[in-house]
Protein backbone atom coordinates (compact mmCIF):
# COMPACT_ATOMS: atom_id res chain seq x y z
CA UNK A 1 0.00 0.00 0.00
CA UNK A 2 1.15 3.56 -1.15
CA UNK A 3 -0.58 6.25 0.99
CA UNK A 4 -0.21 9.63 -0.09
CA UNK A 5 -1.28 11.95 2.83
CA UNK A 6 -2.13 15.17 1.21
CA UNK A 7 -3.80 18.39 1.76
CA UNK A 8 -2.83 21.97 0.01
CA UNK A 9 -4.17 23.74 3.13
CA UNK A 10 -1.85 23.67 5.85
CA UNK A 11 -2.62 22.80 9.50
CA UNK A 12 -4.81 20.13 9.05
CA UNK A 13 -2.30 17.42 10.56
CA UNK A 14 -0.76 16.11 7.34
CA UNK A 15 2.22 15.03 9.75
CA UNK A 16 0.57 14.08 12.53
CA UNK A 17 -1.30 11.62 10.86
CA UNK A 18 1.27 10.20 8.38
CA UNK A 19 3.98 9.55 11.58
CA UNK A 20 0.60 7.23 12.98
CA UNK A 21 -0.17 5.51 9.89
CA UNK A 22 3.67 5.11 9.18
CA UNK A 23 3.55 3.17 12.96
CA UNK A 24 0.40 1.24 12.44
CA UNK A 25 1.26 0.08 9.28
CA UNK A 26 4.47 -0.99 10.02
CA UNK A 27 3.34 -3.64 12.27
CA UNK A 28 2.34 -5.44 9.14
CA UNK A 29 5.06 -5.09 7.05
CA UNK A 30 8.14 -3.23 6.13
CA UNK A 31 7.12 0.58 5.95
CA UNK A 32 8.64 3.46 4.30
CA UNK A 33 7.77 6.92 4.93
CA UNK A 34 8.65 9.89 2.71
CA UNK A 35 8.99 13.27 4.31
CA UNK A 36 8.20 15.62 0.88
CA UNK A 37 7.90 18.70 2.75
CA UNK A 38 10.51 20.79 2.69
CA UNK A 39 9.94 21.38 6.49
CA UNK A 40 11.05 18.32 7.33
CA UNK A 41 8.63 17.95 10.20
CA UNK A 42 8.35 13.89 10.12
CA UNK A 43 12.53 13.69 9.22
CA UNK A 44 13.08 15.83 13.03
CA UNK A 45 10.18 13.58 14.39
CA UNK A 46 11.78 10.22 13.03
CA UNK A 47 15.21 11.53 14.55
CA UNK A 48 14.41 11.97 18.03
CA UNK A 49 12.74 8.71 18.13
CA UNK A 50 16.10 7.55 16.98
CA UNK A 51 16.77 3.94 16.55
CA UNK A 52 13.39 2.58 18.09
CA UNK A 53 11.57 4.49 14.89
CA UNK A 54 9.16 1.46 13.78
CA UNK A 55 9.74 2.33 10.00
CA UNK A 56 12.56 4.27 7.35
CA UNK A 57 12.08 7.44 6.86
CA UNK A 58 13.99 9.52 3.71
CA UNK A 59 14.02 12.86 3.21
CA UNK A 60 13.05 14.21 -0.52
CA UNK A 61 11.14 17.42 -1.39
CA UNK A 62 11.34 16.66 -5.33
CA UNK A 63 8.62 17.32 -7.82
CA UNK A 64 9.57 14.08 -9.36
CA UNK A 65 9.03 11.27 -6.84
CA UNK A 66 7.11 9.15 -8.96
CA UNK A 67 9.94 8.83 -11.23
CA UNK A 68 13.00 8.46 -8.50
CA UNK A 69 11.19 6.03 -5.82
CA UNK A 70 9.34 4.12 -8.09
CA UNK A 71 11.77 1.06 -8.05
CA UNK A 72 12.69 2.11 -3.99
CA UNK A 73 9.35 1.94 -2.59
CA UNK A 74 8.77 -1.82 -4.44
CA UNK A 75 11.08 -3.32 -1.62
CA UNK A 76 8.72 -2.31 1.15
CA UNK A 77 4.99 -3.54 2.14
CA UNK A 78 3.70 -0.40 2.92
CA UNK A 79 4.48 3.46 1.86
CA UNK A 80 3.14 7.00 3.66
CA UNK A 81 4.48 10.33 2.01
CA UNK A 82 4.07 13.11 4.06
CA UNK A 83 3.20 15.94 1.04
CA UNK A 84 3.72 19.37 1.67
CA UNK A 85 0.73 21.79 1.37
CA UNK A 86 0.94 24.65 -1.08
CA UNK A 87 3.07 22.87 -3.68
CA UNK A 88 0.49 21.38 -6.00
CA UNK A 89 3.79 19.93 -8.11
CA UNK A 90 5.15 17.72 -5.09
CA UNK A 91 1.68 16.59 -4.54
CA UNK A 92 0.64 15.58 -8.24
CA UNK A 93 3.95 13.68 -7.85
CA UNK A 94 3.19 12.05 -4.54
CA UNK A 95 -0.43 11.08 -6.04
CA UNK A 96 1.29 9.52 -9.00
CA UNK A 97 3.64 7.31 -6.56
CA UNK A 98 0.42 6.41 -4.36
CA UNK A 99 -2.23 3.96 -4.48
CA UNK A 100 -3.98 5.76 -1.95
CA UNK A 101 -4.95 9.07 -0.67
CA UNK A 102 -5.59 10.73 2.47
CA UNK A 103 -6.91 14.04 2.80
CA UNK A 104 -6.39 15.23 6.74
CA UNK A 105 -9.56 17.77 7.47
CA UNK A 106 -10.37 20.53 9.69
CA UNK A 107 -14.14 20.59 10.22
CA UNK A 108 -14.84 24.22 9.11
CA UNK A 109 -16.46 25.83 6.06
CA UNK A 110 -13.24 27.54 5.03
CA UNK A 111 -11.28 24.19 5.49
CA UNK A 112 -14.55 22.27 3.40
CA UNK A 113 -14.59 25.40 1.12
CA UNK A 114 -10.18 24.71 -0.07
CA UNK A 115 -10.95 21.22 0.07
CA UNK A 116 -11.91 21.17 -3.63
CA UNK A 117 -8.99 21.85 -5.40
CA UNK A 118 -7.45 19.17 -3.54
CA UNK A 119 -9.92 16.26 -4.51
CA UNK A 120 -9.77 17.59 -8.56
CA UNK A 121 -6.08 17.10 -7.93
CA UNK A 122 -6.36 13.63 -6.74
CA UNK A 123 -8.90 12.35 -8.99
CA UNK A 124 -7.21 13.94 -12.05
CA UNK A 125 -3.72 12.99 -11.71
CA UNK A 126 -2.55 9.44 -11.50
CA UNK A 127 -0.23 6.67 -13.45
CA UNK A 128 -2.73 3.93 -14.51
CA UNK A 129 -5.63 3.26 -12.10
CA UNK A 130 -6.69 5.73 -9.88
CA UNK A 131 -5.54 5.75 -6.29
CA UNK A 132 -8.95 5.77 -4.31
CA UNK A 133 -9.02 8.82 -1.43
CA UNK A 134 -10.49 9.58 1.71
CA UNK A 135 -10.97 12.23 3.71
CA UNK A 136 -9.79 12.00 7.26
CA UNK A 137 -11.53 14.42 9.96
CA UNK A 138 -8.54 15.80 12.31
CA UNK A 139 -8.94 18.12 15.26
CA UNK A 140 -12.86 17.12 15.65
CA UNK A 141 -15.02 18.67 18.31
CA UNK A 142 -17.19 15.89 18.83
CA UNK A 143 -20.81 16.66 18.57
CA UNK A 144 -20.93 20.13 17.39
CA UNK A 145 -22.54 21.42 14.68
CA UNK A 146 -19.89 22.63 12.63
CA UNK A 147 -18.56 18.61 12.70
CA UNK A 148 -22.74 18.14 11.37
CA UNK A 149 -22.20 20.82 8.84
CA UNK A 150 -19.15 19.35 7.75
CA UNK A 151 -20.27 15.77 6.99
CA UNK A 152 -23.05 17.03 5.27
CA UNK A 153 -21.38 19.30 2.79
CA UNK A 154 -19.06 16.22 2.13
CA UNK A 155 -21.65 14.05 1.77
CA UNK A 156 -23.59 16.34 -0.77
CA UNK A 157 -20.51 16.79 -2.82
CA UNK A 158 -19.70 13.09 -2.82
CA UNK A 159 -16.39 13.28 -1.10
CA UNK A 160 -15.37 9.64 0.61
CA UNK A 161 -15.05 10.22 4.64
CA UNK A 162 -13.74 7.98 6.65
CA UNK A 163 -16.50 7.13 9.82
CA UNK A 164 -13.41 7.23 12.24
CA UNK A 165 -12.63 11.23 13.84
CA UNK A 166 -9.73 12.14 15.13
CA UNK A 167 -10.50 14.07 18.21
CA UNK A 168 -8.36 17.41 19.16
CA UNK A 169 -6.56 15.66 22.34
CA UNK A 170 -3.55 16.39 23.53
CA UNK A 171 -2.62 12.70 23.37
CA UNK A 172 -1.48 14.57 19.39
CA UNK A 173 -0.43 17.62 20.38
CA UNK A 174 2.48 16.73 22.36
CA UNK A 175 3.64 13.36 19.91
CA UNK A 176 5.89 14.61 18.65
CA UNK A 177 9.51 13.20 18.93
CA UNK A 178 7.82 10.26 20.44
CA UNK A 179 6.48 6.99 18.53
CA UNK A 180 3.11 7.83 18.40
CA UNK A 181 0.57 5.66 20.45
CA UNK A 182 -3.02 5.79 19.44
CA UNK A 183 -4.39 2.32 19.74
CA UNK A 184 -7.78 3.71 19.23
CA UNK A 185 -8.33 6.28 16.55
CA UNK A 186 -5.43 6.00 13.83
CA UNK A 187 -5.19 1.99 14.33
CA UNK A 188 -8.71 1.92 13.35
CA UNK A 189 -7.82 4.14 10.32
CA UNK A 190 -5.00 1.63 9.65
CA UNK A 191 -7.30 -1.28 9.87
CA UNK A 192 -10.40 0.36 7.67
CA UNK A 193 -7.47 1.27 4.49
CA UNK A 194 -5.89 -2.21 4.97
CA UNK A 195 -9.96 -3.66 4.46
CA UNK A 196 -10.22 -1.66 1.67
CA UNK A 197 -7.17 -2.83 -0.02
CA UNK A 198 -8.32 -6.45 0.39
CA UNK A 199 -11.76 -6.00 -1.37
CA UNK A 200 -9.81 -3.77 -3.99
CA UNK A 201 -7.44 -6.67 -4.81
Amino acid sequence: MRIAITNLKGGTGKTTTAMHLATGLAAHGRTLLIDADEQGSATAWSQLIGDGCPFDVVTDAGADLHLRFDRLVASYAHVVIDAPPHDAAIVRSAIQLATNIVIPLTPSAMDVNRLWPMIELATTVHRGDAPSVLVLLTKVRPHTRTLRITRETLDEMGVPVSSIEIPQRELYRTAFGTIPNDPERYQSVVGELLRKEVVAA
